[in-house]
């Protein structure tokens, strides 16, 4: 066993021993992988993240230096000083995927005086409009719009560093050991006539052959989303789309210390036929009386619309009486919308059935359930 502590500065080169489809005929990729650590001693606990360096795409990175002008082997020095090629570089350490503001300026910097230039400028004085006019761009893009030049060290003194990216871990060590298994949604869609892949999700979709490719991960724990040291409670997991991960981890463990509390798990996705991540597995554990409850919804099933928050709501009485008995609720998936909706549906339900005014419902999920008993758990992002 290794005595090298690996962590974020330090991340551990493991193989990829397993990547398949989750999502067969869904028309969007979620893959499932498992990830050896065998001779790292990296140990990890149901609820930790796995940090995963990823490196660009080799043919965008060819495509940026011939648009910049330059020659791969053109030597530039990085933020730390060393001296490296400009292919490594570009590969390995600076996010080119997507245009930066640091970049955007620079271009316009570099303009002639005139309408474009005055254009970026407005756009450039706009958080906004910054954000918008750089979500859909990469450089090649920008130089494509507004050409301008850049020697090597120019155009890398404008860029990012490559920065990992967390995945919450669906594996329990004490079901898979010297493993860890995550589940990644790929994002890939079309700009301005170029196929296009998220950073991370695209470097694992494209670049990875299984038992040979090596990737540089660590863990990130947590301290917070963890099971309850106490197995006889009960738990509540509301995990659509990847939020799953997590909560496979989570019954595998519980699984596996023979715990006696009890588990519902809620799932959402778009199809049951062909996004009901790790179904079998499910529908095993209801079998073997390790989940007792699983409450599923397939938002685009049927006419109107019905996601998690639907499904807490139609469940409230039984949630309810589950949280007077001191079950944990856990969320883990979308911040932005997903998370808002079932915490708007957990106060719904404190309000209904627990019969409270609504500042008092709001007091009792806010700051009773999430702040006093920690039972209200989430990783969300």
């Amino acid at each position: 066993m290794s005595g090298i502590i690996y962590d974020r500065k330090n991340p551990f080169m493991a193989t990829v021993t397993e990547a398949y489809c989750i999502s067969e005929g869904s028309g969007k990729e979620t893959n499932h992988y498992v990830v050896s650590l065998k001779e790292s001693g990296i140990r990890y606990k149901p609820g930790d993240s796995l940090g995963f360096y990823p490196s660009n795409n080799y043919e965008l990175v060819k495509e940026t230096i011939r648009k910049i002008g330059a020659k791969k082997k053109d030597t530039i020095k990085g933020k730390d000083g060393e001296e490296t090629t400009l292919a490594d570089a570009l590969h390995y350490k600076f996010t080119i995927h997507r245009a930066g503001k640091k970049f955007l300026s620079a271009v316009a910097k570099k303009m002639r005086r005139g309408k474009d230039k005055e254009d970026l400028e407005v756009i450039l004085d706009d958080r906004d409009e910054v954000d918008k006019y750089l979500f859909t761009r990469d450089c090649i893009d920008i130089l494509n719009e507004h050409p301008v030049q850049f020697t090597p060290q120019e155009f890398i003194d404008t860029l990012s560093p490559i920065t990992p990216r967390l995945y919450s871990i669906s594996s329990s060590p004490k079901s898979h050991p010297r493993e860890v298994h995550i589940t990644v949604a790929v994002v890939k869609y079309n700009n301005f006539e170029r196929d296009r892949f998220g950073l991370a999700t695209g470097d694992l979709s494209n670049r990875i052959e299984v038992n040979k490719t090596r990737i540089p991960v660590y863990i990130q724990p947590t301290k917070e989303f963890v099971i309850p040291d106490d197995s006889s409670k009960d738990i509540i997991m509301i995990g659509p789309g990847t939020g799953i991960a997590p909560f496979r981890a989570f019954l595998e463990q519980r699984i596996e210390e023979k715990g006696t509390g009890k588990n519902w798990l809620f799932f959402g996705e778009i199809h049951e036929k062909s996004t009901f991540f790790y179904k079998d597995e499910w529908f095993e554990a209801m079998k073997n009386g390790h989940l007792q409850k699983l409450t599923t919804a397939f938002s685009r099933d049927q006419e109107h619309k019905i996601y998690v928050q639907h499904r807490l709501l139609g469940n409230s009485e039984e949630i309810w009486e589950w949280l007077q008995s001191g079950s944990y609720f856990y969320v883990c998936g979308d911040k932005q919308y997903m998370a808002k909706d079932v915490h708007s549906a957990l106060i719904e339900i404190a309000r209904t059935e627990g019969k409270l005014k609504k500042e008092d419902a709001e007091n009792y999920i806010n700051q009773t359930l999430m702040k006093d008993e920690r039972r209200y758990l989430r990783d969300v992002y």
